[in-house]
């Protein structure tokens, strides 16, 4: 909580409850030993020091307001109105020392009934060869989904002209916490959010104003005790709205404040203007019979291991089985259920690796340098560094962790055989419960697109499409992890108000005389001159 000093003005009171709508890890202020966790995660999840409950720090949380408003805004005044400055006061810059008008506290985890901290196996998986890196394995602690937290904010206006101006931009950072849909992916909480993880949804705000001018209005929020002050605003959220400006609006009419609330209410309207495009798949555990045939005809159910340690049922009967995660169908009535996935490690690896090879095959063709094609893939894909030793962040996301429906669990039996005499090996007998057939439905957004990372885009749809060379999760040598994209949408989000645009990379692969396939041909162009070689560069002999 920040240490502002109370005074005239207006205050208000905001809470909220998030639901996770994915796994989340949200890691531990600082490193712990493992013999002092109780348990055997390397990487344990945050928790309240005095109750031991899974919680969002405060600084997490504002942490991520203050990302979504710079990123909405790009005006670092804007940030610093609302969220004070990162950096500390310095001669050259008088102002950066700015108390944030946003005090957030932080918020306690409540797991679903019936669910607990998981303890999950993470790796490190090389893109080029699709196998997990040696030694690159650890254990850490998962929220899962389902788990709702409640959080609690302050605004301080210590001038009323400001308020409408603090308001707007209020609902500039929250903007993200409603959640993967229509107006973008959503705000992502804690590690991994590029892989799926941390999705999270607002699904109740309450919010309350005090004139601090106003006597009756100074003891109504002083006179409080802190445990009072959130027990009352978390009463406040049942039945509250799902939307914050909502709440607002709400809040200013009952102060008489009519023409603020149709302010706020006009700049809560404004589209989203960052640049982005979103491919929406639906991937198929299957392979085709006929790859030239129509699409999403002709397909071979398969079988699919995304490894996992099987149900306290199954134990003793089952060495390893097929991925199940919580899935949350209302995030409202935050009830959840397992359900098979695709896998969230996995796929990013998949699509990250086929999209790898291509590239690299393109740039040995056009006679580029191996380090042209490798910084460009890392520019979208991410890398551990960039050419400064810097890491570079991907550009590329998965959105939620895909979940399959169709398909039934399938349990195989195998064994090893001795290379030599062709006999069962004792002792080498192994159960597995897999998955067979089914579908998912998966989003990928890609921050700040142009038409050469459309055209990888394309390539990678047409190689999911068709013949599924690469595979996703274990038994790959035995037929198992083959995808296919039955459906791939490409929508265009331009990012200046106007409509989006959507392309059918099915259409543009399978029909070539199409609309959509002379659009592509264009991509490709641009994806062969950013990867063709400069006039400076000299192609390896």
């Amino acid at each position: 909580m920040s240490g502002a000093p109370d005074g005239p003005g207006v205050l208000w009171e905001i809470a909220l409850r998030l639901c996770l709508l994915s796994d989340t890890h949200v890691g531990a202020a600082r490193a712990v030993p493992r013999h002092t966790v109780g348990g055997d995660a390397d990487l344990p999840v945050d928790r309240d020091p005095g109750t031991g409950a899974p919680r969002l720090r405060a600084t997490t949380l504002a942490g991520l307001l203050r990302h979504e408003l710079a990123s909405r805004t790009g005006d670092p005044d804007s940030v610093r109105a609302l969220m004070g400055a990162a950096r500390a006061h310095t001669p050259t810059n008088p102002d950066a020392s700015a108390t944030s008008a946003l005090d957030v506290d932080d918020a306690l985890a409540e797991l679903p009934e019936g669910t607990a901290v998981a303890v999950r196996t993470g790796t490190r998986v090389d893109p080029a060869s699709g196998t997990v890196q040696p030694g690159r394995v650890w254990r850490w602690e998962i929220l899962p989904a389902g788990t709702v937290l409640t959080a609690h904010m302050r605004l301080r206006v210590c001038a009323p002209a400001d308020e409408a101006r603090l308001l707007t931009l209020l609902l500039l950072a929250t903007d993200g916490l409603a959640g993967p849909g229509a107006s973008g992916p959503g705000a992502g909480v804690g590690g991994r959010t590029g892989r799926g993880y941390g999705t999270v949804r607002a699904t109740h705000w309450a919010a309350r104003r005090h004139d601090l001018a106003d006597e009756h209005d100074w003891f109504a929020y002083h006179a409080r005790s802190w445990a009072r002050r959130w027990s009352e605003g978390a009463d406040a959220l049942a039945g509250a709205p799902a939307d914050l400006a909502d709440a607002l609006t709400a809040e200013l009419r009952a102060s008489g404040r009519t023409a603020a609330a149709a302010h706020l209410a006009a700049r809560a309207d404004q589209p989203d203007r960052r640049h982005r495009d979103e491919l929406h798949l639906t991937l198929a555990v299957a392979e085709r019979s006929d790859p030239t045939g129509p699409p999403g005809h002709g397909l071979r159910p398969g079988l699919l291991m995304v490894g996992d340690p099987p149900d306290h049922e199954r134990t003793g009967e089952a060495d390893r089985a097929h991925r199940h995660r919580p899935a949350v169908t209302d995030p409202y009535q935050p009830a959840v259920h397992l359900a098979p996935v695709l896998g969230d490690t996995a796929l990013f690896a998949l699509l990250k690796r086929i999209g790898g090879r291509l590239v690299r095959d393109a740039a040995e063709h056009l006679g580029s340098p191996t380090g042209r094609w490798r910084d460009w893939h890392g520019r979208w894909w991410g890398a551990d560094t960039d050419r400064h030793g810097r890491p570079r962040p991907s550009r590329i996301r998965l959105r939620t962790v895909p979940v399959l429906t169709g398909g039934a669990p399938l349990t195989t039996t195998r064994l090893t055989v001795d290379s030599l005499f062709g006999d069962a090996v004792d002792g080498r007998l192994f159960t597995t419960d897999l998955h067979c057939g089914g579908s998912a439905e998966a989003v990928v957004d890609v921050r700040g697109p142009d038409d050469a990372v459309r055209g990888l885009l394309t390539l990678l749809v047409r190689e999911l499409a068709t013949v599924p060379f690469d595979t996703l999760g274990a038994g790959a040598g035995s037929g198992n992890g083959r995808l296919t994209a039955t459906r791939a949408l490409l929508v265009t989000r331009p990012g200046d108000g106007g409509p989006p645009h959507t392309v059918d990379l099915l259409a543009a692969v399978f029909d070539p005389d199409s609309a959509e396939a002379a659009t592509a041909r264009g991509w490709s162009a641009a994806l062969r001159t950013a990867l063709a070689p400069d006039d400076a560069e000299e192609a390896p002999r």
